[in-house]
């Protein structure tokens, strides 16, 4: 059990989930701090009566190149330096007085992450990464890093040691494929109304007092944000054509950390030439269906360019049902591609992803054992058992096989 928790924290969605995990009834021995790496989630914290920190930007380190905020233009590679820097002065000149034992990262992919986690590593304290479950009440919990970067891509065997009941797990996925061919709700699609314009526009002047102060935000946006947030313009959609044998694939939002970090290619449209590639060597059809998420006004054109040149479908139909029609998939590592193997449709990877190598069995250990059985979007109390589950992944790389199931 774990006594000083310092949680990297960046929005009032990880703060609420984390609230819940450690009001858990076995949690009342951790003390826990936050960190914030924007100067909102500080105020807003301190306005919670936490314990909150904001470290200013500091000099003489480098945050690696491949790192996600600079790939994908939050930060300069300059301001990712300073902001990497400074937070590993605050660690640095911390750790010793507060003596944490555990760091929690929520997806580990920014500067400041990459800071506190190389902390951690050079001097033996423990982290935990968490991040959605992509499956309905379920979390992702993982003591290296979450998707490519996660213990479990690394050491996918390790699904192999959970007891697993393939008849119920084959029960379980036929209620909730079902459940899903009735209604298929991405999580992720954006509503451009007012409260959305004005949580931009507070964002954008957190980060210009966040310059003028000297704090180390890990964005670095100016009032021509604003400019942008707007959806991208709805390419014209093509009826669905459920008669002829068809190939499937779900694109993802162009700034995917999925596609920007695990995707040699880098880019989603690089992939669609890939599928459109698959399925003329397989001789069929091309269904594509857009993201509902998707911002980057030139997408729309290029699709629709690319539709003309190649013949392919765009639609917009339930996911479900266009997976279970389908002969087969193709995806660059999105959720679809596992939806796809609960289907038990073949599918075929273009980036790196530990679903690739999910036999059923494997699928089964992932979805009952390996995610926590929480939602993190829920206002529900969290577990003492699911509590200690989330506890003890921090340590996953330590354990003995056996310890496992």
């Amino acid at each position: 059990m774990y006594s000083q928790v310092l949680i990297n924290i960046s929005n009032p969605e990880d703060y609420r989930f984390f609230k819940r995990v450690f009001a858990a009834p076995n949690a009342g021995r951790c003390r826990v701090d936050f960190v914030a790496n924007n100067l909102i989630m500080y105020v807003y914290l301190k306005l919670k009566r936490e314990t909150v920190y904001m470290p200013r930007r500091g000099r003489g380190r480098t945050c690696r190149e491949n790192n996600f905020s600079i790939l994908t233009g939050r930060l300069t590679h300059a301001q990712a330096d300073r902001v990497y820097s400074g937070f590993a002065d605050f660690i640095e000149r911390h750790q010793p007085k507060h003596r944490w034992d555990l760091y929690i990262l929520p997806s580990g992919r920014l500067a400041s992450q990459s800071a506190l986690a190389d902390h951690a590593r050079a001097n033996g304290i423990d982290v935990l990464y968490t991040g959605y479950g992509n499956i309905g009440n379920k979390t992702f919990a993982d003591p290296q890093g979450t998707d490519m970067q996660s213990y479990l891509y690394e050491h996918v065997e390790v699904l192999d040691d959970y007891p697993v009941d393939i008849e119920a797990f084959r029960r379980w996925k036929q209620e909730y494929t079902a459940a899903r061919m009735k209604r298929h709700v991405i999580g992720q699609a954006r509503k451009l109304d007012f409260k959305t314009v004005f949580q931009k526009f507070v964002q954008v002047v957190g980060c210009r007092i966040e310059a003028v102060l000297g704090y180390a935000g890990e964005n670095a946006y100016g009032f021509e944000e604003l400019r942008k947030l707007r959806k991208a313009d709805e390419v014209a959609l093509d009826e669905m054509d459920w008669e002829s044998p068809y190939l499937f694939f779900p694109m993802q939002v162009s700034t995917d950390a999925q596609i920007i970090l695990n995707y040699r290619k880098n880019s989603v449209i690089d992939g669609l030439k890939d599928a459109i590639q698959m399925a003329r060597e397989k001789g069929l059809k091309l269904v594509v269906k857009p993201h509902p998420a998707e911002i980057n006004q030139a997408i729309p054109s290029i699709l629709s360019g690319l539709r003309e040149e190649h013949g392919f479908l765009i639609v917009n139909e339930n996911t479900f049902q266009l997976l279970d029609r389908a002969v087969e998939a193709v995806t660059i590592n999105s959720t679809v591609g596992l939806e796809a193997k609960l289907l038990d449709k073949k599918v075929t990877f273009l980036g790196n992803t530990f679903y690739a190598h999910f036999s059923e069995r494997r699928l089964a250990a992932y979805i009952g054992h390996y995610l926590v059985d929480e939602d993190y979007f829920q206002e529900t109390p969290f577990s003492e058992a699911n509590f200690a589950k989330l506890m003890a992944r921090a340590r996953l790389h330590f354990l003995d096989r056996s310890e496992v199931a």
